[in-house]
């Protein structure tokens, strides 16, 4: 086992905070994409951890960063499209004084004499690859637009290249009016990205700071995230963070950059213009061994029972097939009794009612997997959930109606970590 996870479960048992965290399901813990391809639905979840003051239930800090944003995008949109339009005029006399001719001899063959016109297209491509460059060449010879001289790509290639680069077109395109509008339709399609890549964190799932539960506060999860920083559980990111000021007016003060630091540190963030605290975005990067644990199908739940067992000195065996079509989690052996552990990971972000239906549902399935399991001795059914809330997991229970005809059934019950953690201990002594 790496020091990572050591220091990791050290801090998870005594913390209530950092539970409640990494027992959030992968979808709503790490940042997660969702692909669409044809009718297929995919999503993926990255090592990202993603800190925020910035609360989606506070409307009115998160409302005024959107739509700050979508403003800069349009102003942006707005630079490109005035400013490409200088270049018309420029291309159109670049393209008059050099083919005018040329296309002119062109217009009036295509209306003319399409046949003749279409013929040659056809031709050009029911040609082998080697003869289309020779009659592409003949072609652009007949209408002018290069000279008998050219005899190949080659030579074709190394005529544009001058005729763009030579020092009278080079005047007529490029001036001191077209240069300074090259370079503002630049900074905005930079801008653009730059405000795509803001999006992405303001969009995420992922705001860990403000992802609270009732027995936590804004300062409990910024120590958490303190001790995860100390204990090297995450760390700085190459990725960019975001900072900006919504005190001052739009643009003031903001900007995307690497950001490397202490959690610790981000209330300490302020703007140097009005001293206001700042809105952030920081990036910082969750350590690979944990992040390998989170991203199984059930995530750290399966992965912190298997250890309590070795703490305790207790042989499991992990993912036991029953029948080509039953598989079970985690199985060990205690003073005669089998005990069968189905562990699901729920997300927490939804209605009462709907994970309570969930629930109900794989608790059904695991009694009537267990009662078909035939062995000797008493078989004890855990669904182990990743809901801290006892009294919810009490009324679950308490409202549910068993049905088996088993005998070596007992007792099935509904538990989150802690409340195994107290039955491994049981076993013990």
């Amino acid at each position: 086992m790496s020091l990572i996870i050591n220091q990791f479960y050290n801090l998870f048992w005594q913390n209530k905070a950092c539970q409640n965290l990494f027992l959030l399901s992968k979808e709503e813990l790490l940042d997660t994409k969702d692909l669409q391809f044809a009718d297929e639905k995919y999503s993926f979840s990255t090592p990202r951890i993603i800190l925020s003051n910035v609360e989606k239930e506070n409307e009115s800090d998160f409302f005024t960063m959107k739509l700050r944003s979508e403003n800069h995008n349009l102003s942006n949109e707005d630079t490109i499209t005035s400013n490409i339009k200088t270049f018309e005029p420029l291309i159109e006399n670049f393209t008059n004084s050099n083919f005018v001719k040329s296309l002119e001899k062109l217009s009036i063959d295509i209306e003319n004499k399409p046949q003749k016109f279409y013929k040659k297209v056809i031709s050009l491509t029911l040609k082998k690859r080697e003869n289309q460059e020779k009659i592409i060449v003949e072609f652009l010879q007949e209408y002018g637009f290069i000279g008998r001289h050219i005899k190949n790509f080659e030579s074709l290639s190394k005529y544009i290249n001058n005729q763009v680069t030579s020092k009278k077109n080079v005047k007529t395109i490029l001036n001191e009016e077209s240069v300074l509008k090259f370079l503002e339709i630049t900074k905005a399609i930079k801008d653009i990205y730059l405000n795509e890549a803001r999006k992405g964190l303001y969009n995420s799932n992922q705001i860990l700071l403000g992802a609270l539960h009732d027995n936590e506060d804004f300062t409990s999860r910024s120590q958490l995230f303190n001790l995860l920083f100390e204990s090297k559980i995450i760390g700085p990111s190459n990725e960019d963070s975001f900072i900006e000021c919504l005190e001052c007016n739009p643009g003031t003060y903001k900007g995307i950059l690497q950001l490397k630091i202490s959690p610790k540190k981000l209330s300490k963030l302020k703007c140097p213009i009005c001293q206001e605290n700042l809105k952030y975005h920081v990036t910082y990067r969750l350590h690979d061994d944990i992040y390998n644990i989170i991203k199984l199908s059930d995530g750290l739940l399966h992965n912190s029972v298997n250890r309590l067992l070795d703490e305790f000195d207790i042989e499991f065996e992990n993912n036991k097939i029953y029948y080509n079509d039953i598989e079970i989690d985690t199985e060990f052996n205690s003073n005669g009794i089998k005990y069968l552990i189905e562990c699901k990971m729920y997300k927490l972000n939804t209605t009462t009612q709907k994970l309570t239906n969930k629930i109900k549902k794989h608790f059904k399935k695991l009694i009537t997997d267990s009662s078909r399991i035939n062995t000797e001795g008493t078989i004890y059914p855990i669904l182990l959930v990743n809901v801290n809330d006892e009294s919810l997991i009490y009324e679950i229970e308490n409202s549910f109606i068993i049905e088996c005809d088993a005998t070596n059934i007992s007792n099935p019950r509904i538990l989150n970590i802690n409340q195994m953690q107290d039955l491994i201990q049981n076993l013990n002594n």
